[in-house]
């Protein structure tokens, strides 16, 4: 069942609306989904290879489900249990051993490989860390991996040196799997936004691959992170905007298509995953909304909290209506109703997602197509602006209310909103 809530930019008919009206129903789930994942890797084993010439391309990742940890914390009567979080977090950390290990030998390659393979596990789980603590985020990711990327990537680097910051990448990744041990649980949809996190991890390196025109490392990568996406992350983002899982799912089935006709060019396979690498960030970005706002101590939704769905619905109405006119014409009326969009309905929404201070990001994504839209211009830019700022919208509906996003009521209320026309064709 598609939803009732239409529109697209021209440059990008596959706009995700921000809805899955009849998706909780169709896919038997009607309270909030938690698919945890349980990574295993095979570049996560401690006897990975380090300089040998199939270490230099990371060995593929593969995720599968499993149950998140919802209890509470453990007393000093009973053993803590093992945490799901924690031991995500770990898999990370033989990499971090295998890129010391190749800096202490001054091999190059074996190194970069070790961090590839380490950054594409850490991208994964790295929310988890984010959220616990801003500033060992910032000491892991932007200092230490940054400083030794840029160090690999000299004209000749200092393995002495580097192989001192990977010895402090490993203590203070220490500290991080330390911290998931001690902290109280997260939310639950934390576990969603692993999931999500980590099969994405060999798209971002199939992505990666083309861009060094390793088309056959792209390929393996990308077929790897398409069986993991069939089976796993489909149905995750259909419960948060049904229409963006279609329009991800074509993309993945037209670039695995790509990569299988020989005759299709880097530059073209380069676009191909670039379609779905869109796509697939925004469904990232919907569960990461409704996890970095869910509240548990919050244990049901208000009619306040719905009828600021209808106030962001109405937002997402003018944006489309002036898109629709933009691309009759009429230029005038394209405008008149995207400053609308951006003043009248957008303020009725505003104080609710100043409250989680995620009306500012909201605004500027609307005053950026408002520009575009008084005049003629490039129907890609003007399309894409439109784009960015429905989804913006969408990412709105999940910071007010996405921890309860799935539930029948919720979902019975989105499908009594107006229907938006499509776009005049």
């Amino acid at each position: 069942m598609k939803s009732n809530v239409k529109g697209a930019a021209p440059a990008a008919p596959e706009i995700g609306t921000g809805s899955c009206r009849g998706a909780s129903g169709r896919l038997g789930m009607g309270t909030g989904a938690a698919l945890a994942v349980a990574l295993l890797l095979a570049s996560c084993s401690s006897d990975s290879k380090g300089s040998s010439a199939e270490a230099a391309t990371v060995p593929p990742t593969v995720a599968v489900a499993a149950t998140p940890t919802t209890e509470a914390p453990a007393t000093t009567e009973a053993p803590a249990p093992k945490s799901s979080e924690a031991e995500l977090v770990a898999r990370a950390r033989p990499h971090i051993d295998e890129l010391t290990a190749a800096l202490k030998a001054k091999d190059l390659e074996g190194a970069k490989a070790a961090l590839e393979a380490y950054d594409a596990n850490w991208n994964g789980i790295e929310v988890y860390v984010n959220v616990r603590s801003i500033s060992m985020y910032l000491k892991l990711e932007a200092d230490l991996q940054v400083g030794i990327e840029d160090g690999l990537g000299g004209d000749a680097p200092d393995f002495a040196k580097l192989q001192a910051m990977s010895e402090e990448l490993a203590a203070r990744y220490d500290d991080a799997i330390q911290m998931s041990k001690d902290g109280l649980p997260l939310h639950p949809l934390f576990d969603d936004v692993a999931t999500l996190r980590i099969i994405r991890a060999d798209l971002r390196i199939a992505t990666a691959a083309l861009s060094d025109g390793d088309v056959e490392k792209a390929k393996t990568h990308f077929l790897t992170f398409k069986e993991s996406f069939d089976s796993t992350v489909e149905p995750m983002l259909a419960l948060r905007d049904f229409d963006n899982e279609a329009a991800t799912e074509d993309a993945v089935d037209a670039a695995a298509d790509a990569f299988a006709d020989a005759a299709t060019t880097a530059e073209d396979l380069t676009k191909a995953v670039a379609k779905v690498t869109s796509n697939y960030n925004f469904g990232v970005s919907l569960w990461s909304a409704a996890a970095r706002n869910a509240d548990a101590s919050k244990t049901e939704f208000t009619n306040a909290d719905l009828m600021h769905l209808t106030q962001l619905h109405d937002v997402r109405i003018q944006l489309i209506k002036s898109m629709n006119a933009w691309t009759a014409g009429d230029f005038e009326r394209a405008a008149s109703v995207a400053e609308v969009a951006g003043t009248t309905a957008f303020d009725r929404a505003k104080p609710a997602l100043a409250a989680k201070g995620a009306d500012g990001a909201l605004k500027k994504l609307i005053d950026a197509y408002a520009a575009l839209a008084a005049a003629a211009g490039d129907a890609k830019e003007v399309g894409d602006a439109n784009l960015a700022a429905v989804r913006g919208v969408a990412v709105a509906e999940q910071v007010l209310l996405g921890q309860f996003w799935t539930e029948r009521a919720v979902q019975d209320y989105l499908a009594g909103l107006p229907a938006i026309e499509p776009l005049a064709s």
